[in-house]
């Protein structure tokens, strides 16, 4: 008995069959991974090593035509340019402002369309949805003649009995309205794809909750801050991070909006007092027209802090009640 049990438990040796079939799943294998290769190289070469490069950029002075190590110099400097304490103000309140209104404005209409009896949905869905995959290159040049100081927003303001906006300080020499004129054009791009994905969250929630709710004795308030919000909480945490991302982000309306990065020939980055001028802008315009790459590597960290501490606040805001989320 104990010879059979001891018999049983021995390793098989491998047989002659089983090396063929481990050459052929081995050369499986390696085909498998040539075909993805190409996706990880590109990742390689255009994803990891930019991101890795620029932190070493951030503490050299690069440029065409010297490469040195300074250390945390560039960091120094960064706490005493005003110019980009300026970007960084005006990223800062695009992304609240744009944050705020455009997510609000998406749900309510999400809440609208959802509603039984109304008509035409998909047109509206549509319509709403189609400056989102417009060109932001031509929705700014677009914008720029109709926020012009002749355009049509102003003579609709005229024709209401009120005066004129400098939207984009080119009479005035004022960027007081630069920054609303950036955040309406940004708001009206994007608020139907925040639609789209409210609407889609909307249609996940089960009908069956909602009559169970309103069996219960529930009214429309409650269902709405009790159930329908909690359950959407997920996506309205994915639409606010990608929209404070994006805000944060910005660089291809202000910079159509005001003509180029100078301003339409303000001659002043980011047009009249600087009043347009985002992170995106200040960093392209210190690598590509000054060629100080080192320091727009920089502020390229700091930018990538921000949008981190941002992001790390938005997931606790929204998940700060849930384990593990």
């Amino acid at each position: 008995m104990s010879t059979r049990v001891a018999a049983r438990t021995l390793p098989r040796a491998e047989s002659t069959t089983d090396r063929p079939r481990l050459r052929q799943s081995t050369r499986r294998s390696l085909w498998a991974y040539l075909f993805i290769s190409p996706f990880y190289l590109t990742f390689l070469v255009f994803g990891v090593f930019p991101i890795g490069f620029s932190f070493y950029l951030a503490f050299t002075r690069w440029t065409p035509m010297e490469s040195r190590w300074i250390g945390l110099t560039n960091f120094a400097n960064l706490l005493q340019d005003k110019l980009v304490h300026q970007a960084l103000f005006n990223s800062l309140w695009l992304m609240a402002v744009i944050t705020v209104v455009q997510i609000s404005l998406a749900l309510g209409i999400a809440f609208v369309l959802s509603q039984s009896g109304i008509r035409f949905k998909d047109f509206f869905r549509a319509a709403l949805f189609l400056p989102y995959i417009t060109s932001s290159v031509v929705l700014g040049l677009v914008w720029g003649v109709i926020l012009d100081s002749g355009g049509i927003a102003n003579f609709a303001l005229q024709t209401i009995g009120v005066g004129g906006i400098d939207w984009l300080g080119h009479n005035t020499g004022s960027g007081f309205w630069i920054k609303p004129a950036v955040a309406l054009v940004t708001i009206w791009q994007f608020t139907g794809w925040n639609v789209i994905l409210f609407a889609a969250g909307l249609q996940a929630i089960p009908h069956e909750i909602y009559e169970a709710a309103r069996i219960d004795g529930a009214n429309s308030w409650q269902i709405l801050i009790q159930i329908t919000l909690p359950m959407l909480r997920r996506i309205m945490f994915f639409v606010t991070s990608i929209t404070i991302i994006g805000s944060v982000q910005i660089f291809d309306i202000p910079l159509m909006l005001l003509g180029g990065v100078g301003g339409a020939g303000q001659g002043t980055l980011g047009g009249a007092e600087a009043g347009g001028l985002t992170l995106s802008m200040i960093m392209y315009e210190t690598a590509f027209s000054y060629g100080y790459f080192g320091y727009a590597a920089t502020i390229s960290l700091m930018l990538f802090v921000l949008l981190l501490i941002l992001t790390v606040a938005n997931k606790f805001f929204f998940f700060r009640d849930m384990e593990g989320a």
